[in-house]
């Protein structure tokens, strides 16, 4: 299907539109594609975020497998998570890429070590989420002292 260039604007209007419409049954990303290319697809999510979240003081996620547009703070944790774990993923393959194959003597420029230290503290970070297999309810209750 061929798709005619439109702003980010625009795209974002529309794809904001078609989620919002969705309530909370949220909407599958195939039906994005019913009306714009996956690289407008792409610029329409970053444009939405950046933009229409803000203005529109509502959070635009992808969780369940779905977009939401929803102020539902359990839909938020869903997304959040997932985008956690992504990022995880993300740290510890770039850290296997990038700095482990260097020699140990390669590995003490100031420059590495400050990226080490960056990916090492999301590392780190998530590792409590990473424990409870990414589900945020086990890992706030790993980490709530019982009252």
């Amino acid at each position: 299907m061929n798709h005619p260039r439109r702003s980010p604007a625009d795209l974002g209007l529309q794809l904001w539109d078609l989620v919002k419409d969705t309530g909370e049954d949220g909407m599958p990303h195939t039906t994005a594609l019913q009306h714009m290319s996956p690289h407008q697809f792409q610029v329409a999510k970053v444009w939405d975020r950046d933009e229409m979240c803000p203005i529109a003081g509502e959070c635009f996620l992808y969780a369940l497998g779905r977009y939401f547009v929803t102020t539902d703070p359990r839909l938020s944790v869903l997304a959040l998570a997932r985008e956690l774990g992504l990022f995880h993923h993300k740290a510890v393959r770039l850290h296997g890429s990038t700095i482990e194959p260097l020699p140990d003597t390669e590995r003490t420029t100031a420059q590495l070590q400050v990226v080490h230290a960056a990916l090492s503290d999301v590392i780190n970070a998530t590792a409590p989420l990473r424990k409870a297999g990414l589900s945020v309810d086990l890992a706030a209750r790993l980490h709530t002292p019982n009252t």
